[in-house]
C-alpha cells in the first residue's frame, strides 16, 4: 500500500469536517493577501521551491525547531523564489495556520502542499492566503483532475500538478497545466531516484514550467536534473535535515559554493561597517551582544538589518540566559547565533530548540577536542578562537589551526579564528581549508570601527 493510500482515510475525513465548517460560515480570505505570481516566481530556470514543514513521514528522526516564519525569511535571504508548506498536520507537523504567519514574514508566493481529493480542500487553502496549491495526479480521476483545477483556477490560484509516470504527465498535458511536477519519489517505498526523475522530464511539453520534486540534496543534482529539462526544483528534506537550512539555500540555488571558505566579519557595530563589509564579499556579520567594547544595542542591529537585508547575521552571546538570546534572535532577525562563553551541551539544546537557528559554539584550543564536542548534539559549527582577556596569550594561532584541523578531520564544520589579519590569512586558509574564517580586530582601524581596505584586502585573501 502506497503512502497515498494510507493518508486517504485521514483526507476524507478532513473534508467532511471543512464542508461543516464552511456551511456554518464561508469565510472571505483575509484582506491583505492578495495572490502572489507563483507562476513568474519561476520562469527563467534555476529557481528554488523550499518547503516548510515540522516532520516527514518518510524521515521519522527529523524534527525541525525553526518556526515556518523563521525557515520563511533564511530560505528567502538566501535565493529562493517560492515556498512550499506542507498543510497536513498529522503527517508534517505544519497546517493552514502557517500560511499567513508565512506570508507576513516574507514577499514570496506560497504553495499550499496537501493531498487534495475535494474542492473543499481548495477553498481552505485560498481561504488561508494560499497563492497556489498541488493536484497529485496520482490521488484522481482524470474527470476528478479536470474538475479540481478548473476550480483551482477560478479561485485565482495557480496550479502544480504532480505526476509520477507518463500516463500522469499526460492527463496534466490534458488539462493543459502550466506548471508540471515530475516527482522523483517513489511513493510505495518513499525512496527517491532521480534517474526516474531525469527519464520523464523530457515528456513534460514547453511552455508549461517543469519541476523537479524530491531527492535533490546537491547543487549537482539541481544542474543534473536541469541538463534532463526542469527549470524550477522543489526541496524540501535536504534543508530540513541540515542544521544551516539558510546556508543550504545557497549553495543549492549557486549563490555560495558547497566547498569555498566563508568570511565572517565580526564585531560590526555600524551601518557603513556593515555595508562596506557585504559590498567586499563578507558571507556572514557578526553582532556581539554580550558585554565589551563591540557590542551593539538591539536598536543598533535593527538598523544594520535593515541597511543590509540580503547577508546573514550572526549574534554572538556569552552566558546569556536563553530567554534574553531568544527575544533578540527574534526582534533582529538573526540567521545563526554564537555561544561565546561557558555554555554547556544541554543549555545549547535548549538555546537551539528555542530560537530555531544554527549554533556556533566558540572553543578555545585546549576546549576543542573531539571528545569535548561530542556531548554538543545541536551545534552546527565550533569556532576555534583565542581566549579573551587576561588569558589572551596562554595560546598561539598556531594551536587554533591545529585544533581546528582536528575537528575537522573527525567531521565537524569549523569556523577558524585566532590572530587572523589580512598578512596571515591565506596561509592560515590554505593549512586548515576551514568551513569559514572569522576576524574581528584583524580588520579594524580601531575598535569597533572597520578599516575598509583591510576588510577587502582579507576577503580578497580567502577567496582568491
Amino acid at each position: 500500500m502506497s503512502f497515498l493510500d494510507k493518508i486517504l482515510p485521514s483526507k476524507k475525513a478532513e473534508v467532511a469536517a471543512l464542508r461543516a465548517a464552511f456551511a456554518k460560515s464561508k469565510p472571505p480570505r483575509p484582506n491583505g493577501l492578495p495572490i502572489r505570481d507563483f507562476e513568474a516566481a519561476l520562469a527563467g530556470g534555476n529557481r528554488l521551491i523550499t518547503e516548510i514543514k515540522r516532520k516527514s513521514p518518510s524521515h521519522p528522526e527529523f524534527h525541525q525547531a525553526a518556526s515556518p516564519a523563521t525557515l520563511a525569511r533564511a530560505y528567502f535571504r538566501n535565493g529562493a523564489a517560492a515556498l512550499s508548506i506542507v498543510t497536513d498536520k498529522n503527517h508534517f507537523g505544519t497546517s493552514l495556520a502557517d500560511v499567513a504567519e508565512v506570508k507576513a514574514a516574507v514577499p514570496l508566493p506560497v504553495l499550499v502542499k496537501d493531498f487534495v481529493i475535494d474542492d473543499v480542500q481548495l477553498f481552505a487553502a485560498w481561504v488561508a492566503g494560499a497563492d497556489a496549491v498541488l493536484l497529485i495526479v496520482r490521488m484522481l480521476e482524470e474527470e476528478q483532475l479536470n474538475t479540481l483545477f478548473e476550480y483551482a483556477h477560478g479561485l485565482g490560484l495557480h496550479v502544480l500538478v504532480e505526476c509520477h509516470d507518463v500516463a500522469d504527465i499526460q492527463l496534466a498535458v490534458n488539462a493543459e497545466a502550466r506548471l508540471i511536477g515530475v516527482n522523483n519519489r517513489n511513493l510505495a517505498t518513499l525512496t527517491t531516484d532521480l534517474k526516474h526523475g531525469a527519464a520523464l522530464m523530457p515528456h513534460v511539453p514547453q511552455p508549461a514550467i517543469r519541476i523537479s520534486e524530491s531527492g535533490l540534496y546537491l547543487r549537482e543534482d539541481i544542474t543534473n536534473m536541469a541538463e534532463f529539462g526542469a527549470d524550477a526544483f522543489l526541496v524540501g528534506h535536504a534543508l530540513l535535515q541540515s542544521r544551516d537550512p539558510g546556508r543550504k539555500v545557497a549553495e543549492l540555488v549557486g549563490r555560495e559554493s558547497e566547498k569555498t571558505t566563508r568570511v565572517k566579519i565580526c564585531g560590526i557595530t555600524s551601518v557603513e561597517d556593515a555595508l562596506q563589509a557585504r559590498n567586499s564579499g563578507a558571507d556572514i556579520l557578526g553582532l556581539i551582544f554580550a558585554n565589551g567594547v563591540r557590542q551593539v544595542s538591539e536598536e543598533q542591529a535593527l538598523e544594520i538589518r535593515q541597511a543590509v537585508p540580503d547577508i546573514r547575521i550572526c549574534g554572538v552571546f556569552l552566558n546569556q540566559s536563553c530567554a534574553h538570546i531568544t527575544s533578540v534572535a527574534n526582534s533582529c532577525d538573526l540567521d545563526l547565533i554564537q555561544l561565546h562563553g561557558d555554555e554547556n551541551p544541554q543549555q545549547c539544546d535548549e538555546i537551539a530548540a528555542a530560537t530555531g537557528r544554527p549554533l556556533i559554539k566558540a572553543l578555545t584550543p585546549d576546549q576543542a577536542t573531539v571528545q569535548e564536542v561530542a556531548p554538543y548534539k545541536s551545534v552546527a559549527y565550533f569556532l576555534v578562537d583565542l581566549p579573551k582577556g587576561a588569558s589572551k596569550n596562554q595560546f598561539t594561532p598556531a594551536q587554533c589551526r591545529e585544533a581546528a584541523m582536528a575537528l575537522m578531520e573527525s567531521g565537524h564544520e569549523v569556523f577558524l579564528a585566532g590572530g587572523l589579519t589580512p598578512g596571515n590569512v591565506r596561509v592560515a586558509n590554505n593549512e586548515v581549508q576551514p568551513f569559514a574564517i572569522d576576524v574581528a580586530s584583524g580588520v579594524e582601524a580601531e575598535p569597533r570601527i572597520k578599516d575598509p581596505n583591510k576588510t577587502q584586502l582579507f576577503i580578497m585573501e580567502v577567496k582568491r
